[in-house]
């Protein structure tokens, strides 16, 4: 099993600089976009609303922007019925975290909610590129999981 220098991390890090940019870029707009539909819907559209099920709407609303964003200039794929399946299974896990961290900050801790919003954004950004450049918009998105089956069953059984 090769291990993961320092120095191959910075590489793969570096060969990864324009996505990575790119990813970067469409993020914060999609960062505006949601601090502007939620700041309409919240604000305007519906003042007395839970502020949990207004994020989680506008995230639907956003992440569906994000998309065809990201395929379109960070991962420039065609779109292919698996790709929006991948798509999908990573984006209601990333919701399903944006609404438990957004309810955690804004609700538990009574964090200010656009604040709350800026920073579930940054946790799940890191989240949301390793997984669209390793799985949603990657040519063998099901490798990395046979790999790791692979070196389990040579390790041999698991430990009780």
């Amino acid at each position: 099993m090769a291990t993961l220098t320092p120095k191959m991390l910075v590489d793969r890090i570096w060969n990864e600089r324009l996505r990575l940019v790119t990813f970067f870029v469409v993020g914060i707009s999609s960062l505006g976009l949601n601090l502007g539909l939620y700041a309409l819907l919240s604000r305007v559209i519906w003042p007395a609303g839970p502020r949990t099920l207004e994020n989680a709407i506008v995230v639907v609303i956003v992440t569906a922007a994000n998309f065809e964003a990201n395929r379109h200039f960070t991962f420039a794929k065609q779109r292919s019925v698996g790709a929006v399946f991948r798509f999908g299974m990573v984006a209601v896990f990333a919701m399903a975290l944006n609404s438990l961290l957004f309810w955690i900050g804004h609700a538990v801790l009574g964090m200010y909610d656009l604040l709350v919003i800026i920073m579930v954004t940054a946790v799940i950004a890191f989240f949301t590129f390793a997984s669209h450049r390793l799985f949603t918009f990657h040519d063998h998105p099901w490798r990395h999981v046979r790999r790791l089956r692979r070196r389990d069953s040579q390790d041999g059984p698991p430990l009780q």
